[in-house]
């Protein structure tokens, strides 16, 4: 056995370089800092959002309480009828009005119960404020409850408020309105407060944050581990079947290396997205997966196959799909191993499909795979030339392959061969041994959801 079909991925170390090294580990802290900070923003948002709509309302209370306590006078245990008043009373309740308007009140209004104006006081100078609560006028509450509007206008903090009036046997006897003002101390007290409560709760949010962020990493750290080491299982097991369907075909494993990193290269200079670059690399691996139900008279015969045993031998691309659709990890392969015998111009197996109805990821691998069996040398022929095997190729445009595509691999195919072939056999391995575990690694990585990683 050759070295290179006893070679397995159990040397394979699923590291990057180390620029790519730096870039995952600056792209898990971002990831990591950033779902952190906005957890950090839900929760201020939240929970200061209660907090200060409980500060509100307790300041609310608050005010209410104060206007209600100044206004006593006036709004409890009333012993005047406010739809008969004479001249006394009125003056009385007038004096009463106007020494509220010299406090914190700025407008003083009696009503009497069929909520006709009896009593005003109007502090001087605040004439508009007078207009203002004539353009907010609003019902009278029924049953006696009371009634109050906050308002800011100007910078001053307004309370409108609105009381019942209960005479002695506590009846209904008419409305207390006033327009209060909440002075700028108690103004001030109540938003140092309430900024107090904010910052307090805000500073204990970000600690928390905070002493999340080192759990997390090691949990994301453990995480990577574990996805790393079934992701290392399972590119060995992928290794391993393409050891032994090379081992059954009598060909050597470096030919799943070779066609692996041609189509890798030129699915990247495709622009091909990341998972369809995983799909393809598959693919390349197990694209014979289907030989292994071969039986070896037909698969291993020297000369020219019959008719009836090449119909046979096609078999071997339904029986790759049935090995490779088991596994959700491999069935991303099977566009390759099913469809990497169609021709582009209709003419191939097994579903003779033409054109772009054949699997981009098919297309690319066909390119490589006659590439690599041209320029690779084998017991019954010599290895071509680049240029010849470019040319050879190039005369199948449009019947075999792909023109669009096969233009772009002719560009890149020289330099991709010298890559190749200017390294040792197990160097090149190793080589796309990396190509292969840093496209897996930063897919597990960088992925939203869990990574589909399983025991195949």
């Amino acid at each position: 056995m050759t070295e290179s079909k006893s070679s397995t991925l159990n040397d394979i170390d699923i590291k990057v370089d180390s620029q790519e090294a730096l870039a995952i580990s600056q792209f898990v802290h971002r990831k990591i800092l950033l779902r952190l900070f906005l957890g950090w923003l839900l929760l201020s948002f939240t929970i200061g959002g209660i907090v200060l709509w409980l500060e509100i309302s307790r300041f609310q209370q608050f005010v209410h309480e104060l206007a209600s306590k100044e206004s006593a006078a006036l709004s409890n245990e009333f012993p005047y009828d406010l739809e008969q008043l004479d001249a006394s009373t009125y003056q009385h309740l007038t004096h009463l009005a106007q020494q509220l308007v010299k406090h914190n009140f700025l407008v003083v209004e009696l009503y009497d119960v069929n909520k006709q104006l009896r009593v005003e006081a109007i502090r001087q100078g605040q004439e508009t404020t007078e207009q203002w609560i004539n353009s907010h006028r609003h019902n009278f509450p029924q049953h006696g409850d009371f009634f109050q509007e906050f308002h800011l206008t100007q910078g001053k903090l307004l309370l409108l408020i609105l009381i019942p009036i209960k005479g002695p046997q506590h009846t209904l006897i008419g409305y207390f309105e006033g327009i209060y003002q909440v002075d700028q101390k108690t103004q001030d007290a109540i938003k140092n407060e309430l900024l107090h409560t904010l910052l307090l709760i805000t500073i204990g949010i970000t600690f928390t944050t905070l002493l999340m962020y080192p759990i997390v990493l090691t949990l994301n750290r453990e995480l990577t581990k574990l996805s790393t080491d079934l992701l290392t299982g399972n590119l060995e097991l992928m290794n391993v079947m393409g050891c032994a369907i090379a081992e059954r075909d009598s060909d050597t494993n470096s030919h799943n290396y070779r066609v692996t990193f041609y189509s890798l290269r030129l699915g990247e200079m495709l622009g091909l997205r990341q998972e369809n670059i995983l799909n393809l690399i598959t693919g390349a691996f197990l694209h014979d997966v289907g030989k292994i139900g071969i039986r070896d008279p037909i698969l291993l015969k020297p000369g020219k196959l019959t008719p009836q045993e090449f119909e046979i031998m096609k078999t071997h691309v339904t029986l790759g799909v049935d090995i490779l659709k088991q596994s959700s990890w491999l069935k991303g392969a099977c566009d390759v191993a099913h469809f990497h015998h169609e021709k582009y111009d209709g003419s191939g197996y097994p579903e003779g499909l033409k054109g772009e109805k054949i699997p981009l990821n098919a297309r690319i691998f066909a390119i490589a795979d006659v590439f690599d069996a041209l320029t690779s040398k084998r017991p019954y022929k010599e290895s071509w030339t680049v240029h010849d095997a470019l040319a050879e190729l190039e005369r199948d445009s449009g019947s075999h392959f792909d023109p669009q595509l096969l233009r772009n691999f002719v560009s890149i195919a020289p330099a991709l061969y010298q890559e190749v072939t200017c390294l040792e056999e197990s160097q090149m391995i190793a080589m796309v041994k990396r190509c292969i575990a840093r496209y897996f690694l930063t897919m597990a990585i960088k992925t939203d959801t869990k990574p589909k990683v399983q025991i195949l």
